[in-house]
């Protein structure tokens, strides 16, 4: 469950403090394991997944049979670091020992859908949601929905999830549902949403990003790029950065979309000396603001470990930047295929058709990737809105 860091500083201290009294704990440094790679997530400090390292080791050292609290603690540090193959395997290990472990079930699931497994991905749910039915499992369950293009389920998922939680669950889930409803337009309910999450858990980053993508829906983008700085203040990851770089760019202000951009070079340098791969990331963001090349060293990369659809369509887009176009609408087809309403897939696979002459196809797609999200980047907007502009100047 994502938190905004103060409750899960005092679970730290909590540990660390069980820990110098009872160093042989194995549970509990499994446990703070746990709590390093949140916090890393949460601070965006990839330094922590070496504390978190260090923590589930001394867990094995302690207890190296049947440790299947420590085997979790390994399957969340490897999915943090984006070794799926290899966080599928320790959770599989550990329900092999323990059937019913909670943060087992839940990594399984996670690290199927990242690796685009997502027959197994439903099938891991339906196990998760039998053994152990929870919040996360409920999120997990609407997100499997959206991907498949069911917004209305979704967001009847989460609201049901939410009528039956609280507090912080309760945030997570309505944040989750403003979300949906943004993507669907329902921009006055997504807010009504947004203000009860933050009212029930003040302060969460989760809604912060919410409402940052609100305020851009509702064309109140100075308002987004304040919301936007405190995102990437608390939490500098790339697509955050990015996603403020390329706002202040749609406005004109474009010294300091570069500045943004160099901290995007400068975290992934930092996420990758940390042992965090991230290929995908950098395929995205070297796609449209920097290398092509590296673009789709990156993204071939990343592609041949997993073809999910967001690894797929970042593959495409960067076989598209250097003219690969017929390999890249095969790629973005795939991108596609589960109807996810991700509003760059579509203007991708458009742009792409365009350049291959495909002109009613294209001009399909640009307007079904327009239509899909009120709260996407200005700037892809704006390249979207350019190729059709030239489309129908053609046509």
């Amino acid at each position: 469950m994502p938190d905004s860091g103060q409750g899960l500083g005092a679970t730290i201290i909590s540990l660390q403090d069980t820990l110098r009294r009872v160093p042989k704990d194995h549970v509990s440094w499994a446990n703070l394991a746990v709590a390093y790679v949140e916090q890393a997530r949460v601070t965006g400090l990839a330094s922590y997944y070496d504390k978190a390292d260090e923590a589930a080791s001394r867990s094995f050292t302690i207890e190296p049979d049947e440790n299947f609290i420590a085997l979790a603690a390994r399957a969340a540090i490897e999915s943090a670091r984006h070794n799926f193959v290899e966080a599928l395997a320790s959770a599989e290990e550990a329900l092999a020992i323990n059937a019913f472990d909670v943060g087992s079930l839940a990594i399984r699931v996670d690290t199927l859908t990242e690796l685009g497994r997502y027959d197994d991905q439903l099938q891991a749910l339906r196990t998760a949601d039998r053994r152990q039915p929870s919040t996360a499992i409920a999120a997990r369950f609407a997100y499997a929905y959206e991907l498949r293009g069911d917004l209305d389920r979704a967001g009847d998922v989460l609201r049901d999830a939410a009528a039956n939680g609280g507090g912080a669950e309760r945030a997570y889930l309505l944040t989750l549902r403003a979300d949906v409803l943004r993507k669907q337009g329902r921009l006055k309910a997504a807010g009504r949403d947004l203000e009860i999450a933050q009212q029930a858990a003040p302060d969460r980053l989760l809604a912060l990003v919410s409402t940052a993508r609100l305020q851009t829906a509702r064309g109140d983008l100075e308002g987004a790029v304040k919301t936007w700085q405190d995102v990437t203040a608390r939490q500098p990851l790339p697509e955050y950065l990015t996603e403020l770089g390329e706002l202040l760019d749609h406005l004109g202000r474009t010294a300091e979309a570069e500045a943004q951009y160099d901290v995007v070079r400068t975290t992934i340098e930092l996420l990758d000396a940390n042992g965090v791969k991230s290929d995908l990331e950098t395929a995205i963001f070297e796609a449209d603001h920097g290398s092509t090349r590296q673009a789709l060293e990156q993204a071939q990369v990343e592609w041949s470990r997993r073809t999910s659809v967001h690894v797929a369509d970042a593959y495409a887009w960067a076989l598209h930047r250097v003219g690969r176009d017929a390999k890249a609408l095969e790629i973005a087809r795939a991108a596609t295929r589960l109807g996810t309403p991700e509003a760059r897939f579509w203007i991708h696979r458009g742009t792409i058709e365009a350049a291959l002459g495909m002109t009613d196809a294209a001009r399909t797609h640009l307007q079904r990737g327009l239509a899909t999200d009120p709260g996407m980047s200005p700037w892809q907007r704006d390249q979207a809105l350019a190729t059709l502009s030239r489309l129908r100047g053609g046509g």
